[in-house]
């Protein structure tokens, strides 16, 4: 497969022939011929319009690929209508959308909960399908990122990249060997002057949303977010970060580095440790997935078009055309394949691979980002950012913030 991971998307929403939002019979041309709706983001528009006009080049199918607008082109007036077009059972045939990984750049999701849309029943199961799909026979894919789209034991999302942070560095520096977030704070706190504590206490508020995850289990109802635990860890946190801006020295080496592990460059020899949560765990986001629509009249077909952007199909039909698989590697996403990591970092050293394959490994799995975990980066930032200690105090800053997380989750596995 060729490398196509580092290609950098800028594009803006252009008027593709759209007609209808579900399966239908083609009326120009042959009367049998299937006609495949797909709604896309704009960031990914160009690799879901190369998949369909592979698709239309080798099978009697016609594919209309719908690119959801900008916020600037009137995205919220389209997702209404669209929303509104599932609810009345005429959405899509397929759905490939690319989510905002945390609250830098919000824009509104078609899906803005992916767990309440699965929940809705305005997608359809893929289990027929993938269990006769020798794909997932024999496929590097890991099974701990497939689960986030599962409901009630069955695939209804198909992740197809995601999203974690990593700590990273020389392969000479002091190593993390904690567990858990908070431990991970407080061994950096015991090595001032190594460079750890300036970047973990610098850093780490752009993770805020994902320092307790997975916060709510919605096929129980259960909000799973532990607003003591997260309460002490942020007030702690905060803390410390704020002493760190009054006493930072800026000669001090940066060998430490908090970033997306898409971000990831490293060198001849390379230090890479994903982030835990406070319970320990290394969790991903899902950043860009695919489902297939429950009004669609071409369900299996819709099946085999989003799966052809992580099986070999492409390559083996025609030679010379390069595999779509994970194109969805960007620079801040990663493959959800162990395979198309070598790929994606062709050019860095077998030592860079190794640890990033190492750190893809550790996963215990994914979620996906909804409003709450948004809004609680984005609070945090603000307040980083703003290098000023709230007037009422980091505690009650802190607890009020919990507080309010722990409603909206409650309120979101309850609707």
């Amino acid at each position: 497969m060729k490398n196509m991971a580092r290609r950098i998307i800028a594009l803006g929403c252009v008027g593709i022939l759209f007609t209808g939002m579900s399966g239908c019979e083609k009326q120009n041309g042959k009367e049998n011929e299937t006609v495949l709706t797909v709604i896309t983001d704009p960031s990914i528009q160009k690799e879901v319009s190369s998949v369909a006009d592979f698709m239309m080049k080798t099978e009697d199918i016609e594919i209309n690929v719908k690119v959801l607008p900008t916020e600037e082109n009137g995205r919220d007036a389209e997702i209404q209508k669209l929303q509104t077009q599932i609810m009345a059972g005429k959405g899509a045939d397929v759905y490939l959308l690319d989510t905002n990984p945390d609250a830098a750049e919000v824009k509104t999701e078609l899906f803005a909960n992916p767990y309440q849309t699965m929940q809705s029943g305005a997608l359809a199961s893929l289990d027929e399908y993938m269990k006769t799909d020798s794909y997932w026979n024999d496929t590097t894919y890991n099974k701990k990122i497939l689960n986030a789209g599962q409901y009630d034991g069955k695939q209804y999302i198909i992740p197809l990249s995601c999203y974690y942070y990593v700590l990273s560095g020389s392969n000479d520096i002091e190593k993390v060997t904690e567990e858990t977030l908070g431990e991970w704070l407080e061994q950096a706190e015991k090595e001032d002057g190594s460079g750890l504590k300036e970047e973990i206490d610098g850093s780490l508020y752009l993770t805020a949303g994902r320092w307790y995850q997975p916060a709510a289990d919605y096929e129980t109802q259960q909000v799973l977010f532990d607003k003591e635990k997260w309460t002490a860890f942020a007030e702690s946190f905060l803390s410390l970060q704020q002493e760190w801006l009054v006493d930072t020295v800026d000669n001090i080496e940066e060998q430490y580095q908090i970033q997306p592990i898409g971000s990831l460059t490293g060198g001849e020899e390379v230090y890479v440790k994903t982030i835990p949560e406070l319970e320990g765990r290394k969790m991903a986001s899902v950043m860009t997935y695919g489902a297939v629509g429950m009004s669609s009249d071409h369900k299996e077909k819709a099946y085999e078009f989003l799966m052809l952007f992580l099986n070999d199909k492409m390559q083996e039909k025609e030679d010379g055309i390069e595999n779509i698989g994970q194109v969805f590697s960007t620079t801040d996403g990663i493959a959800v394949e162990k395979s198309e990591i070598r790929n994606w970092l062709s050019d860095c050293s077998d030592v860079t691979i190794s640890a990033v394959e190492e750190s893809f490994e550790e996963l215990d799995g994914a979620y996906f980002i909804t409003d709450v975990e948004k809004t609680l980066t984005s609070d945090i930032q603000k307040v980083v950012e703003w290098g000023v200690e709230p007037e009422n105090g980091w505690e009650k800053f802190v607890s009020d913030l919990a507080d309010r997380v722990w409603k909206q989750y409650e309120m979101q596995v309850k609707e």
